[in-house]
């Protein structure tokens, strides 16, 4: 029904509008205790461990979609495992000139340039505070954290360490964004000598705040691009192991055209089918390479329950998808929980 008859009427209009009247609607908290009937499917078998917390199933909502983690109890509600928030900036920024967010529907594919807009840390707080207190206690919330457009390469480590300080008592893990490519000179922070600043003053401050809360050391994932070359992947391999993070999220949109026709599109990140591949090589080559140092948790193309097997089979621990999400229509991911099952009983027989 969705994709038959919502989604066309959806794509008649402006994308970021769609999108922020959805946001809208979804943070209303009118809707959760309406929409769990129709959506809750949990089984055992669909458990995972990974680092300190436990997820009741492996399917989550990628960074992007709740910048200002607004609708936890919607995401809650809809039978994702967990959502991951933001990304969230220590100062509330507009984002890139608009339009900055574009489909291609030929393609299952999103563009969009929105350049980390956000309603800024504090704010953001009030809201974690808030919407936490609604979910269901086994919903695992991350928070991705990025540095605001204004601050230079060389302090960088000082935007991130401020949302990770400020969000610590309420995130259940931290992602890391130095990938996105809608801010300039965001991507240099993927280099080895600032991402060991980033991430070793990071884990100082993890390991002070552990001792001060009584909460958990919080896992650290780092959110990488799909356009990196190999040595640049085995560079950020090997500064976060070497700074003890938990793994990597694999991967951010990609600024590469080279899988869709050959026509002018508009520029930023792609995301949707046309960057599954891509995502899954980075993923087989960063768990071949890290083994079991690094969990990876796959996002990029997922639409269906193939793209999750393909990814989990590729070494990933747990998926995420978002434009996914968008084409699919919200009972994508009861869908795909319940096939995993089926494949997962068949596999054991």
């Amino acid at each position: 029904m969705y994709k038959h008859l919502i989604r066309p009427v959806l794509f008649k209009f402006n994308p970021e509008d769609i999108h922020d009247f959805t946001m809208k609607m979804l943070s209303l908290d009118i809707f959760d205790n309406l929409i769990r009937p129709f959506f809750h499917y949990e089984n055992k078998n669909l458990e995972v461990k990974a680092g300190n917390l436990t997820f009741r199933n492996p399917i989550g909502l990628a960074a992007g979609m709740d910048k200002d983690c607004t609708a936890l109890t919607s995401w809650d509600a809809f039978g994702f495992g967990f959502a991951e928030v933001g990304t969230v900036t220590p100062l509330p920024q507009d984002g890139n000139e608009k339009p900055r967010m574009f489909r291609l529907p030929g393609e299952n594919g999103i563009i969009n340039r929105l350049g980390f807009n956000n309603c800024g840390a504090d704010e953001f707080l009030k809201n974690i505070i808030d919407k936490k207190e609604e979910v269901s206690k086994d919903f695992i919330v991350g928070v991705n954290i990025g540095k605001n457009k204004r601050t230079g390469l060389e302090e960088a480590y000082r935007d991130y360490k401020f949302s990770f300080e400020k969000l610590y008592e309420h995130a259940d893990y931290f992602a890391i964004n130095v990938s996105s490519p809608n801010t300039e000179g965001l991507r240099d922070l993927q280099q080895k000598k600032y991402l060991d600043e980033i991430l070793k003053s990071l884990q100082e401050l993890n390991k002070k705040l552990d001792e001060h809360f009584s909460c958990k050391s919080k896992d650290i994932f780092l959110k990488i691009a799909p356009d990196l070359t190999p040595q640049e992947v085995d560079d950020i391999i090997q500064v976060s192991i070497d700074n003890n993070i938990t793994g990597l999220i694999a991967t951010n949109t990609t600024i590469s055209r080279d899988t869709l026709p050959e026509n002018a599109y508009e520029t930023g990140g792609l995301s949707g089918k046309p960057l599954r591949d891509l995502s899954n090589s980075i993923i087989k080559y960063v768990c071949e390479k890290a083994g079991d140092k690094l969990i990876v948790i796959g996002c990029g193309g997922v639409f269906d329950e193939d793209d999750v097997k393909a990814k989990l089979d590729l070494g990933a621990k747990l998926i995420q998808l978002y434009t996914g999400f968008v084409y699919e229509g919200p009972f994508v991911v009861k869908r795909i929980k319940k096939k995993l099952i089926k494949s997962y009983v068949r596999d054991k027989l």
